[in-house]
């Protein structure tokens, strides 16, 4: 860096190394340091004790309203700025929370993460995201990484709510967690959404169509999703007194490539669904190809439900009928009851909270060709 020096004689450009030496010379030049301020800094201008700036910091909560102001306004006078890293070592807090699913792509875990982060963050925590795939070996390096120093608790989805291993890893967790839409019959807080009601609901607006054959592609057994949707569906026959199509579920998995290969197999039947329920915002999109591919048009040839909003299903001429949740809320939800597991309230029971789904019409449905 250089900067100018105003002589009786002239303009002069020197370095900073060559204005230390002028002043060494008698030039009357004077270093300037930029010394950062210290805590003993805002102790001194603000008249209290370091270890009173330092609760203030730390423990606001065990300070006098008035002596935390003094101390807050001597903070923003010397434009102090506490080691943040120092204090989280202090506390071992790293003020970072994993959030573990298993499909990055599904717009639901992006909205979610939205939520989940903007709750978070006015506590001061950073959101860390990681995908699993699907995949149980990442899965598994995804809770031991975060576990082992990276993370002060983790918000996650799971491949397998019955793989013994997971199981096991979530019972020997050592930070706190929350269970997002899973379904493990241990001690941890799970936030969940009420499927069943919501696809009983949504088969029975097609049944009332009349509608019999009804196709629907979800999740497999193996996760929450998958079992209450398919109980859902069946429910609705069973209380409809109407024989349940078994043929016609497909319950296995939730990417893309599943939805298009069962939707494929489904349209080409000799007596093909008169209606499909897209279980699943990538399962729709896999639908929706395979239906273009067939030249199939809905509703005209045939009806479409799909689960939770999404770019493709309300931007879809119609747009399409969906069972839709309150993400934001679900993710707020499940960040608020982590943050009071970080903020010590680690005695009270897990708790289990639900949502309830709800139907949006579309344009995606019509009677039933007689």
């Amino acid at each position: 860096m250089q900067v100018a020096l105003e002589f009786p004689f002239s303009i002069v450009s020197v370095t900073w190394p060559e204005i230390w030496d002028a002043a060494t010379r008698g030039f009357g030049v004077t270093k300037v340091v930029d010394k950062k301020a210290t805590i003993r800094d805002v102790a001194r201008v603000s008249g209290v004790s370091v270890g009173t700036v330092s609760r203030s910091l730390n423990v606001p909560e065990t300070v006098k309203p008035e002596t935390l102001s003094k101390v807050r306004a001597a903070i923003r006078s010397l434009d102090f700025q506490p080691d943040v890293r120092a204090q989280n070592m202090r506390r071992r807090s790293t003020m970072t929370v994993g959030f573990v699913i298993d499909d990055i792509a599904n717009p639901w875990h992006a909205s979610c993460f939205k939520a989940i982060d903007a709750e978070l963050r006015q506590k001061g925590y950073s959101l860390y995201l990681m995908s699993t795939h699907g995949q149980a070996s990442e899965e598994a390096a995804a809770l031991d990484m975060l576990q082992h120093g990276r993370a002060d608790g983790m918000i996650m989805t799971i491949n397998n709510e019955q793989d013994a291993r997971t199981i096991k890893r979530l019972k020997e967790l050592r930070i706190p967690a929350v269970l997002l839409d899973r379904d493990i019959p241990l001690e941890i807080d799970a936030v969940l959404t009420e499927h069943a009601p919501g696809l009983r609901q949504a088969t029975n607006y097609l049944i009332e169509l009349g509608h019999r054959r009804i196709a629907i592609i979800t999740a497999g057994s193996d996760i929450r999703p998958g079992r209450e949707r398919v109980r859902g569906f069946v429910e609705a026959f069973e209380r409809a007194g109407l024989p349940v199509p078994r043929d016609l579920i497909r319950s296995q998995s939730l990417s893309a490539d599943y939805g298009f290969r069962e939707a494929t197999t489904l349209l080409q039947m000799p007596e093909r669904p008169t209606a499909i329920i897209a279980a699943g915002n990538r399962i729709l999109a896999g639908v929706l190809r395979a239906m273009q591919q067939q030249g199939v048009s809905v509703p005209q040839d045939i009806s479409l439900i799909a689960c939770d909003r999404s770019d493709i299903a309300m931007l879809y001429p119609g747009p399409i009928t969906l069972i839709d949740r309150p993400v934001e809320e679900i993710g707020r939800t499940a960040a608020q009851l982590l943050l009071e597991r970080l903020d010590g309230s680690n005695a009270r029971p897990a708790q289990r909270i639900s949502f309830p789904t709800h139907l949006i019409m579309g344009g995606s449905c019509l009677p039933v060709r007689r």
